[in-house]
């Protein structure tokens, strides 16, 4: 679980070191509660909160049937809002 003010070391897929981040805000809310403001701010595809919540819906309902549980708008989701610290 990502903390407020802590740093983290980002890695691409061969494991390498790619920036190092700082964790500026944690919100855990229902997925159909997240905002436009965070959904632009996280910066995939067309940064509306259509496309974020038609890519997220897609990404946990994949990682859930692992677990065979199901999707659900009113699912908690974790929101993170970071800086890059060093690239």
């Amino acid at each position: 679980m990502p903390e407020k003010n802590a740093y983290s070391i980002i890695l691409d897929g061969n494991g390498e070191a790619q920036c190092v981040i700082k964790t500026t805000e944690v919100n855990i809310m229902p997925f159909n509660e997240v905002t436009e403001t965070f959904a632009k701010t996280e910066g995939e595809g067309d940064m509306t909160l259509e496309y974020w919540r038609k890519v997220h819906k897609a990404f946990f309902s994949s990682a859930l049937e692992k677990t065979d549980k199901t999707f659900d708008e009113n699912m908690l989701v974790v929101c993170e809002t970071f800086e890059v610290v060093y690239y």
